[in-house]
């Protein structure tokens, strides 16, 4: 099957961060050096490559850039410091854009301004909606200090409501950017055919990379240890807000004061240290690593982090103003926390780079049906010989 090249393909890549296809003459360096890489996958060779030629279809059905954990070995390797890893980074976030069928990835991981103004946006509607609420209701500061001794039971109903809308429309769209992603890596070009034997026998892959990230201990830097760890943290720590918020909301979220060793204050301290501790090294590594050449494009990898971690401190500080009688208060920091965290959930979670929380365990799964069934085709072929 021929593919019409396009010229505009490395121009267009280059629009989300490093790509110094200039320096690279195609030597392999930096696939002999990746542990990561196999045969059927030799990243980031094949991909980069792909892009130079601008073989646009191939590269939009690659699963390379994501098999790839980022730790730089690679471009250590590399004699012209063609720096490959800035390179999948940068192709992740085009393919990430790719996948998204409405257009608002391209222009939110393209521009910072459009980036701060559909978050700005989310978090005005959010406000307008407290206010509406408040004023619809008539709760006001009369109400909140001396009708229910300041508590939120006024709103528990709708919130909940509210809470499972913010959690399903995003998951909306990402489950809809999965199938594309789907349709361009396993179904478009001429792919190996895939039984369904196959999916249903790699499921544990997608499973276990979605609980342990283990892949990452794969890479040989010594640093991927603690780099696997924080990782893991912080997936566990919204992994398990997340189930808190949507399943277990009505028992978390009560006007009632527990003791201190209570469960339902213990699960909210141990995500809220999780997400904190994750985010915070995430955050610090990002900027230890920032070098002038690509600082512009270093808002993509720290909103995420940032967003997480106002949001893990404006829920603390929600229940702790709660826990030493302050009910204003806690109102107004409960609104600073819906407006830091649904933006976050509607826009950056199915729009921005963190996307990549559900492509990357796609990505090798669907590397691994591919590469099941490759093999059972070549035994197939063996036992005709």
């Amino acid at each position: 099957m021929t593919e019409t090249a396009d010229p505009t393909l490395l121009s267009e890549v280059r629009k989300y961060g490093v790509f110094n296809a200039n320096g690279c003459f195609n030597c392999g360096s930096c696939t002999i050096t990746c542990d990561l890489a196999k045969g059927s996958t030799p990243f980031p060779r094949r991909t980069m490559q792909s892009v130079v030629l601008g073989l646009r279809d191939s590269v939009r059905g690659s699963l390379d850039p994501w098999l790839c954990h980022d730790c730089g070995d690679c471009a250590d390797a590399c004699p012209r410091e063609a720096n490959p890893r800035e390179s999948m980074k940068s192709l992740r976030l085009f393919l990430t854009t790719q996948y998204d069928w409405t257009g608002l990835s391209r222009r939110i991981c393209r521009s910072k301004a459009w980036a701060i103004g559909a978050l700005s946006v989310a978090a005005l509607l959010v406000l307008a909606l407290i206010v509406s609420y408040h004023l619809y209701k008539n709760v006001g500061i009369d109400t909140l200090t001396s009708t229910n001794n300041g508590g939120f039971e006024h709103m528990f109903n709708r919130i909940t409501y509210f809470t499972w809308a913010v959690f399903l429309i995003p998951a909306f769209f990402l489950v809809s950017h999965a199938v594309r992603m789907y349709w361009f890596a396993m179904r478009r070009g001429p792919h190996v055919a895939v039984p369904l034997r196959c999916y249903l026998a790699e499921l544990k892959t997608m499973l276990e990379q979605m609980v342990t990230q283990r892949q990452i201990l794969q890479c040989p830097a010594t640093i991927q240890r603690r780099r696997w760890l924080m990782h893991w943290l912080l997936a566990f720590g919204c992994t398990l807000m997340f189930a808190i918020k949507f399943f277990f909301l009505r028992w978390f979220q009560t006007d009632n004061l527990y003791p201190f060793y209570h469960p339902q204050r213990w699960l909210g301290y141990l995500a809220f240290a999780c997400i904190a501790v994750g985010s915070v090294d995430i955050l610090i590594a990002k900027v230890r690593k920032l070098e002038p050449v690509y600082k512009k494009f270093a808002f993509n990898d720290l909103v995420l982090p940032v967003l997480l971690l106002l949001t893990a401190l404006s829920g603390i500080g929600v229940h702790v103003l709660r826990y030493t009688g302050m009910a204003m208060s806690a109102h107004y920091c409960y609104a600073a926390h819906l407006m830091i965290a649904v933006p976050m959930l509607l826009v950056e979670v199915p729009f921005g780079k963190s996307s990549h929380m559900i492509y990357r365990p796609l990505a090798l799964y669907f590397a691994a049906v591919k590469e099941r069934a490759l093999n059972s085709q070549i035994a197939k072929e063996e036992q005709l010989v």
